[in-house]
């Protein structure tokens, strides 16, 4: 007992979570030696555009982080020297080829803004603009899409139905009590690792059509900049921003999250 009340302490979760959702998150220190195995004796592993990382359970998001910082460096740094838009360029690979889920919406909603907010910091960073007022003005269509990318990656699902085909994804879903729950609520939602957000997005101009969700988010930046911003439920993770539309002198803050994932 006393084991399990320090550990629910150090993560931030109570008993009945890990026992209702088998909660069990992934520590900063595990993270970093889970990735150098990965990576270990595969030279330019990172910075490949064709390696696609998918996050099942992702919880805060400790893992999906740790993978999509040694992401956006290595994309950095492979993209032309000199080049403008090479922290552009990191951000779009990176979050393209990066998929998580997790069961449960507020884990969802705290790996989604973690993400955001690493991605805002790195931009800053390596673009050298001051204010998050700045990059948002300079690059507002790019952010954009980046709010857009972030909830078309990462998402509420199940595993092992998510997975599955249409035939075996309840019966797969029963295989744990929370599973079956949050399919009999939500039904089979399979994941599809080939359409990436660029390429539906791609595929709407293909087809003349206008996104809905690319327009909302760009509404969504117009207030901010405008100093009227508005909470959003579609972009719910991105309120970070409220506050700060007005202070153009703000720098974005890298704050560290809560452990999960």
């Amino acid at each position: 007992m006393t084991k399990n009340t320090a550990l629910d302490a150090i993560f931030q979760r109570s008993l009945e979570r890990v026992k209702n959702l088998g909660e069990v998150f992934t520590p900063p220190s595990s993270v970093e030696d889970m990735l150098r195995l990965l990576s270990q004796g595969r030279k330019g592993f990172w910075g490949d555009e064709n390696h696609v990382f998918f996050e099942p359970n992702c919880g805060h998001g400790n893992i999906v982080i740790g993978i999509y910082r040694k992401r956006l460096q290595a994309l950095y740094k492979k993209a032309p020297p000199h080049s403008e838009n090479a922290a552009l360029y990191a951000v779009a690979n990176a979050i393209n080829t990066l998929w998580a889920i997790d069961i449960d919406a507020k884990n969802v909603h705290q790996c989604r803004s973690r993400v955001f907010l690493e991605t805002l910091v790195f931009l800053q960073q390596k673009t050298g603009i001051a204010t998050q007022h700045g990059l948002i003005k300079q690059h507002k269509n790019f952010i954009a899409h980046l709010l857009c990318a972030i909830n078309w990656h990462i998402h509420e699902n199940e595993t092992l139905s998510c997975l599955s085909d249409k035939k075996t994804a309840k019966a797969n879903a029963k295989k744990t009590r929370s599973g079956a729950k949050w399919f009999a609520e939500h039904g089979h939602r399979p994941m599809t690792f080939d359409l990436s957000w660029t390429e539906y997005y791609q595929q709407c101009e293909q087809d003349n059509l206008a996104d809905i969700a690319y327009q909302r988010a760009l509404r969504f930046l117009d207030q901010y900049l405008a100093g009227k911003f508005r909470k959003s439920r579609e972009f719910q993770f991105a309120d970070c921003l409220a506050g700060q539309s007005s202070d153009k002198t703000k720098p974005a803050t890298n704050v560290k999250a809560k452990a999960g994932g």
